[in-house]
């Protein structure tokens, strides 16, 4: 896969990203709203537990009397000192103690709080951009441990799993539901990576913009109130409080442009790596009979180093802006740890107030790391977004059709002046004026190139015409819904296609409600009875990965017997015999003549003896239909394109 150009994302557009992720996300709303709580609930128990230290260092330690230490303690704390009034210094340390063992069950270790440690759910990842996104939708978090802690994870992360569960099926029913010719230039594994790798940054910036401001301005408006209400006897600490915000979210504004640019990238060239595997594996036979493997290792190594160039590159911010913050915030913790040395020598505060201090400007650090780090981060994650929506906004199938449905059977599909151009300009068809009717059976015939399977792609709703007007009786296509014109028209591709699962599940996707006695009939019909017959578990033998145990002629057979299962009143078949030997050919052409009776049978074929059982034959040649007639009809026209077709044909075969 060959590099693509790196997109970049404007601040404009990041703003609605972020709005429309937020909208993404309001279902959720109530739930996020109580990890909200969860989390106010944490903080406010880890700004509460350095007190019960300053208790322990100044009234036993030092032996300072309760109630004459220089530091007024905050209104939620002083319930503790209140506590301790009249007991003996060892009954000090052993209400602390039983306090703490309840903490311990409630919150989890003492120190865990104190320092801000959190309780975080991750799995073993890689430094690349791939496992690091998949981990989003396992994050979860708590300020604390113990119980409250616990729940708090638990709580959290099964609101994560649902909100990415949600968008990688939105994404997913968004992709299946693309029109064909979107992948025609786009890799499979670009979308796997966009559904796998992508839909987890959902979490990060759901939690950035509506958990972590909140929870960290709230932790940072209470160390600036307490530090204001009882540390005022050394304005530095005060003033530090203040300043760490802003100087922390300084050194990410000049970071925030080029770290999105990055996050694209790598994400890019991840997408490139998953393609070039998904690529390699899928053609793996033509791989190896050519011999091609090591230009296929050639290719994925370069992919691959190039994905993990460029994650490095990206990381290379994340190890800058950790770099930039806490220089920030040890200059600053240095320098009020100075002047709180002073005070306490001076007696204007106490040797307890360290605890304190130590723990508040620890919160204060992580606080405005995390504000800090909301835009930066944000950059990363929606770069993800944007690669999710970009498939999102692409229009489906359906935005190209309406609602209605038929009030009568389907009778006859008309075209009038069709024509149709690829994306590139290429014209496929060009005023195609044809009218099919249910009991007929059609044949499209002529070069390989010619339009045939462009033609047969109109009638289930694959493309739509750049011109003119496919009708279903009197009615036009694309006012009708596509499940009615899918569920009336069934179609067998050329390249047959099965999947791991069983015989009869792979026939029953054609219709879910047959029964066992339709699925055999319909195997019969396709020529696919006897082998299937021969299989272990018969009807209930699992075909393997991309049916990898049966042969082609066996897939084909397969396919046709799912067209035949359905009910649909329309059935194109693109090389029907191609893959069959004369025997089942004979008997396949003999079962289509059965089946013409209840439907309108529309074959493309290159084989004579397929071609001479049509009603009749379409001769397309370059976009154009130049004959349609039976098959002695147009061999009765004298030097006739068909004739001409039909003189090569067996002077090839003899």
């Amino acid at each position: 896969m060959s590099e693509q150009p790196v997109l970049d994302i404007s601040t404009r557009e990041t703003l609605s990203l972020i709005r429309r992720t937020l909208r993404q996300v309001w279902p959720y709303r109530y739930q996020v709203g109580v990890k909200l709580i969860l989390s106010l609930v944490g903080v406010s128990v880890v700004l509460i537990l350095p007190w019960p230290l300053k208790i322990l260092i100044d009234h036993v330690v030092m032996s300072i009397p309760v109630g004459e230490a220089p530091t007024v303690y905050p209104p939620y704390a002083q319930w503790m000192l209140d506590m301790m009034v009249g007991l003996s210094p060892m009954e000090i340390v052993w209400t602390i103690v039983g306090m703490s063992l309840v903490g311990i069950v409630l919150i989890g270790a003492f120190g865990n709080g104190e320092a801000g440690g959190s309780t975080e759910g991750y799995l073993a990842e890689g430094l690349d951009t791939a496992t690091k996104s998949e981990n989003q939708v396992n994050i979860s978090d708590s300020r604390v441990s113990g119980l409250l802690g616990y729940f708090e994870y638990r709580y959290q992360l099964r609101v994560t799993h649902r909100i990415n569960h949600d968008l990688r099926s939105l994404l997913y029913g968004r992709l299946v539901a693309l029109p064909m010719l979107r992948f025609a230039d786009a890799s499979i594994g670009d979308a796997v990576y966009r559904v796998m790798y992508d839909t987890p940054s959902v979490s990060r910036v759901c939690y950035d913009i509506l958990v972590t401001p909140i929870v960290s301005f709230y932790a940072i408006g209470v160390v600036i109130w307490t530090t204001n209400y009882s540390f005022a006897a050394v304005p530095s600490v005060v003033a530090i409080a203040s300043l760490a915000l802003p100087f922390v979210l300084l050194s990410t504004l000049v970071m925030t442009g080029i770290t999105r640019r990055r996050s694209i990238a790598s994400r890019q060239a991840g997408a490139n790596t998953t393609a070039t595997v998904e690529e390699g594996m899928s053609n793996i036979v033509a791989v190896q009979s050519l011999g091609a493997n090591k230009q296929q290792s050639e290719t994925f190594e370069k992919n691959s180093a190039a994905s993990f160039r460029r994650f490095r590159l990206f990381e290379f911010m994340n190890v800058l802006l950790a770099g930039a913050q806490g220089t920030i915030i040890i200059g600053l913790v240095l320098y009020v740890f100075y002047d709180v040395a002073t005070a306490i020598i001076e007696g204007r505060m106490s040797a307890g107030d360290y605890a304190v201090l130590y723990g508040y400007f620890y919160q204060i650090a992580f606080a405005a790391s995390a504000i800090g780090a909301i835009w930066f981060n944000l950059q990363n994650s929606l770069a993800g977004m944007k690669r999710v929506y970009d498939i999102i906004d692409t229009p489906t199938d359906t935005q190209h059709f309406g609602q209605h449905v038929l009030g009568e059977d389907l009778r006859q599909v008309t075209l009038d002046g069709v024509s149709f151009d690829y994306p590139d300009g290429t014209q496929a068809l060009n005023n195609i004026n044809l009218t099919a009717n249910v009991g007929e059976m059609i044949a499209f015939v002529g070069t390989t190139g010619a339009g045939k399977s462009t033609l047969a792609y109109l009638f289930p709703g694959f493309i739509q015409p750049s011109s003119g007007r496919v009708r279903f009786n009197d009615t036009d296509q694309s006012e009708l819904s596509i499940e009615y014109i899918r569920r009336n028209v069934s179609f067998v591709f050329q390249e047959s296609v099965a999947f791991d699962d069983t015989v009869a599940n792979n026939i029953r996707m054609g219709n879910v409600d047959a029964d066992d006695g339709r699925l055999r009939q319909a195997a019969e019909t396709a020529g696919a009875l006897p082998f299937i017959e021969d299989l272990p578990q018969g009807f209930d033998t699992r075909v393997g990965q991309s049916g990898s145990t049966l042969s082609v002629g066996q897939k084909l057979r397969l396919s046709i017997a799912r067209g035949l299962v359905s009910d649909a009143p329309i059935l194109v078949l693109d090389e029907p015999t191609a893959a069959l030997d004369p025997e089942t050919e004979n008997a396949l052409v003999a079962a289509l003549q059965a089946e013409r009776s209840r439907r309108l049978l529309m074959v493309i074929a290159h084989r004579l003896s397929t071609i001479r059982s049509a009603d009749r034959i379409v001769f397309i040649e370059q976009g154009r239909i130049l004959e349609t007639g039976s098959h002695d009809e147009l061999m009765a026209i004298e030097n006739g394109a068909y004739r001409r077709f039909v003189d090569l044909q067996v002077g090839t075969v003899a």
